[in-house]
């Protein structure tokens, strides 16, 4: 929040530099032609087109300020790694021309870097944003006029919290010297002295200039900066009571609240012994904050898990402490702490399994299990789901002596076939030390002859309404040039989550888009995903983009943008997606893959035209399924796929349409009939499916 007092400040100067330089972008020969036709091709959502006219635009007569639009647009639409490249373009191509000490062609260059900057801390790359914060600094050098401190100044509060969030001390220290520097800048000084001495461990050092700013103030808004920074001080002193007091009066400001302090909330927690609040606490700073219809997420969130497991591993819940030590690696691979702590905790669970002779505590979520009553149900089957909760983690579970399927931090869920009248459900759980635990409950088959289930009714109600999430992954661009580019992926994933968004019911913060991902962003979605959906939830995961097969290994996998064509280390295994969206929560998720090979996510049945139409209490089970736009075949780079997917979902006038019903009328055939391929249609066992299927709800 403290990032705002300035930039409020500085908004009329920081347009009056755009409108000096937007306002020349005009015609003057067949490079307008093209620049226009660019924004009508983007307007209607062809972005491959209207990329090649922006860059045709620029080709003509080199005015960068063609490029650093298509840049903008792209951080617009999610396309982060493809903007940043464009204006990596667009900043070297300024610096090469910039001839003596030109007040315009200076400006734009300031300008592009603040572009640059400001659009990767709000909805970018934090780490770029700094490192391109860094550049900015030493491309400006001593020349500080008026125009350059308001484009630096609003940024600098960013790279500032950035570098302190990443222990990035050079950074800091490298800030805070052109902070010292820049006249009227006492704000930025400030923000980098704190949270270098924060950093350096002399909080002495840090509490009395805060204390000094909240007396005797030195630049706008001076007091509300300090009284924000004090908390985190007094935590990291373990002074808790004073940081609890430092957190309720910088509330009072209307621009501070709850979400500002949840990891500072952890840290007292934490402090205090008060593990399951610490774990609350550090949750919610993971998950991050709402901002109009963006999740911001927290820079350096492997510092959030890293002392989340150390919470976990005080209360003994060494599963949870190892996943979350291993998030925050996934995060910084570096970082000592967790590499300690994993080290540590992988001894601690084998001498624990060794001394464990607790079997696992059983807790029956579904179908609502009272002691001593009997549970009626209706059909000819029962979907039971519950935790077995064990420090040593689970090993295995079966209800009436047939394996579910279950995880190893504790959940299970399993589809129960029914007897008539009278009988029992019994499940046993075991854990990684050999111990089994019973849970034995009473059920009664019976069916309702004033209103029975049709064979052919959709149901999909629950207990808890849930909410609907979509993560649109499109690789388009390849970093190694032997891996060829593709035309289509961003723009079909903005067509289906444009449909998504305007006729069902999803909504624009429930729609995450992950364009042009490295591996890593890849996983890194996927473990904000596991913070923030709940089991009552739905989940759409669309791929688009290259896929392999490696007939050797009968393995298939996706190529993210950061694969290289000869190391399959780098590629990303259709059995490690399935792992991952096995861990999720969600009660129905649906797999939809638009690419070469993709039929070979299917680990049991993959289901074709023959498959039948009947539908029954589908919304009851929880359903891992998968629509592929081939099995293990190439298919084309302009999708036929696409187009009736988008098509069936456009037209479809149900209320309620099962992902199923939809291949089986809509997609099928139509793509048969105008390609080779052959798309497919299966359930995913191995990620956990029970039963039932998506079922997409119209608004």
């Amino acid at each position: 929040m403290k990032k705002i007092f300035f930039t409020l400040l500085l908004l009329l100067p920081v347009s009056f530099v755009y409108s000096q330089l937007y306002g020349g972008l005009g015609a003057s020969n067949g490079d307008y032609k093209n620049y226009r036709e660019a924004q009508k091709l983007w307007k209607n959502g062809d972005y491959t087109e209207a990329e090649k006219f922006y860059r045709k635009a620029y080709a003509n007569n080199g005015n960068t300020l063609y490029l650093s639009e298509l840049g903008n647009k792209k951080f617009e639409i999610g396309d982060i790694k493809g903007a940043n490249s464009v204006f990596d373009i667009v900043i070297k191509d300024q610096t090469e021309n910039l001839k003596g000490n030109q007040l315009t062609a200076r400006q734009s260059l300031n300008l592009y870097y603040y572009q640059k900057i400001d659009n990767n801390f709000k909805k970018g790359d934090p780490e770029v944003g700094l490192a391109s914060t860094l550049q900015f600094m030493e491309a400006l050098g001593d020349r500080i006029g008026l125009s350059e401190r308001n484009l630096f100044l609003p940024i600098y509060t960013s790279a500032a919290e950035t570098a302190f969030a990443l222990d990035n001390k050079e950074a800091l220290i490298k800030l805070h010297e052109k902070a010292a520097s820049i006249k009227n800048a006492d704000y930025g000084e400030f923000l980098s002295f704190v949270y270098l001495n924060l950093l350096n461990k002399d909080y002495e050092k840090a509490l009395k200039r805060i204390e000094d700013v909240q007396v005797n103030g030195g630049f706008m808004t001076s007091k509300t900066v300090a009284n924000s920074l004090l908390p985190t001080v007094f935590a990291y002193m373990g002074e808790n009571e004073k940081a609890l007091a430092a957190i309720d009066n910088a509330k009072r400001s209307i621009l501070l609240g709850e979400d500002d302090f949840q990891y500072v909330y952890g840290l007292i927690a934490l402090n205090k012994k008060d593990y399951l609040g610490a774990i609350d606490r550090f949750s919610k700073a993971i998950q991050g904050k709402m901002f109009l219809y963006h999740r911001i997420e927290p820079v350096g969130k492997y510092k959030h898990y890293t002392k989340r497991a150390e919470a976990y591993l005080a209360i003994g819940d060494l599963i949870q402490a190892r996943k979350d030590y291993d998030a925050a690696l996934t995060y910084n691979p570096d970082y000592e702490p967790a590499l300690n702590g994993i080290a540590k905790l992988e001894g601690r669970m084998v001498q624990d399994r060794k001394a464990d002779k607790t079997p696992p505590v059983i807790t029956v979520t579904e179908p609502s299990v009272s002691r001593g009553l009997k549970v009626t149900v209706s059909g000819s089957d029962i979907m039971v789901k519950g935790t077995a909760i064990d420090p040593s983690g689970l090993k295995a579970v079966s209800i009436n002596g047939q394996a579910v399927y279950s995880q190893e931090a504790g959940s299970f869920w399993g589809n129960v076939a029914l007897k008539d009248g009278s009988s029992k459900i019994m499940i046993a759980a075991t854990d990684m030390a050999g111990n089994t635990a019973q849970f034995i409950f009473d059920f009664e088959k019976s069916v309702n002859p004033i209103n029975p289930i049709a064979v052919n009714d959709i149901i999909p109600v629950q207990e808890k309404i849930g909410r609907n999430f979509a993560v649109l992954i499109a690789s388009q661009n390849y970093d190694d040039s032997s891996i060829p580019s593709l035309e289509n992926p961003i723009s079909d994933a903005v067509k289906l989550k444009l449909i998504l968004k305007n006729s069902y019911n999803f909504t624009e913060e429930n729609i995450i888009t992950l364009f042009n991902p490295e591996r890593s962003n890849f996983k890194k979605q996927f473990l904000m995903l596991s913070e923030i959906i709940q089991p009552e939830d739905n989940l759409i995961i669309f791929y688009a983009g290259h896929g392999i097969w490696v007939d050797k290994e009968k393995k298939g996998y996706w190529l993210l943008t950061d694969a290289m064509r000869n190391d399959v280390n780098t590629w990303l295994p259709n059995k490690e997606v399935l792992t991952m969206i096995s861990v999720l929560p969600s009660r129905h998720t649906l797999l939809i893959t638009d690419a070469c090979f993709s039929g070979s996510v299917f680990k049991t049945r993959s289901i074709g035209a023959d498959a039948p139409a009947a539908v029954k209490e589908l919304g009851q089970k929880i359903s891992r399924v998968a629509i592929t736009s081939g099995n293990d075949t190439e298919v084309p780079d302009e999708s036929v796929f696409m187009k009736y997917l988008v098509k069936a979902l456009s037209d479809n006038k149900d209320k309620y349409l099962t992902a199923q019903k939809m291949f089986i009328t809509q997609i099928i055939e139509a793509v048969m009939s105008e390609t080779k391929t052959e798309p497919r249609y299966g359930t995913l066992e191995a990620a956990g499916h029970v039963g039932g299927d998506f079922i997409f709800t119209k608004k």
